[in-house]
């Protein structure tokens, strides 16, 4: 047995439709059957004969269209293209471990930079060191000799 839906229901979006579907078949069927008659045939058009459909219908029909006063240039305005969104990624629970190793992974980076520049200005001052100490012979470049 069917619950007679009073109200909206979430769950059917189709509830009011419906609902009101029914009150409208409970006046018809409460009128007499002259009056329904006459006034089925002023809301609903006359249906066609039926006519056999073809088993698969073409989807696009092709035509051609003469057109008389285009000079072969191009045509009046490009459309702009359209914005495709992508859906986004939905990133699900991330367990503790791997939050540790993409912790290490990131503080291994840090260090490795880290020491890349320690040794680049330690490089510097050592260059800065020599160059100061001038030999006597065959001094560096941009060092004075003695």
């Amino acid at each position: 047995m069917e619950i007679p839906s009073t109200r909206f229901d979430a769950t059917d979006p189709f509830a009011q439709a419906k609902l009101q579907i029914k009150q409208a078949e409970t006046v018809l069927r409460q009128l007499p059957p002259v009056q329904r008659e006459q006034l089925l045939a002023e809301m609903l058009p006359p249906m066609p004969m039926h006519r056999p459909s073809p088993t698969i219908e073409q989807a696009v029909t092709m035509v051609t269209v003469k057109v008389d006063e285009w000079d072969g240039g191009p045509t009046a305005r490009a459309t702009a293209p359209m914005m495709s969104r992508r859906p986004r990624r939905i990133v699900g629970h991330v367990p503790w471990q791997w939050r540790l190793i993409v912790a290490g992974i990131r503080l291994t980076r840090i260090m490795r930079k880290s020491a890349k520049q320690q040794m680049k200005q330690f490089n510097k001052l050592q260059r800065q060191m020599i160059r100061r100490v001038l030999p006597r012979r065959n001094a560096m470049r941009g060092a004075r000799a003695r």
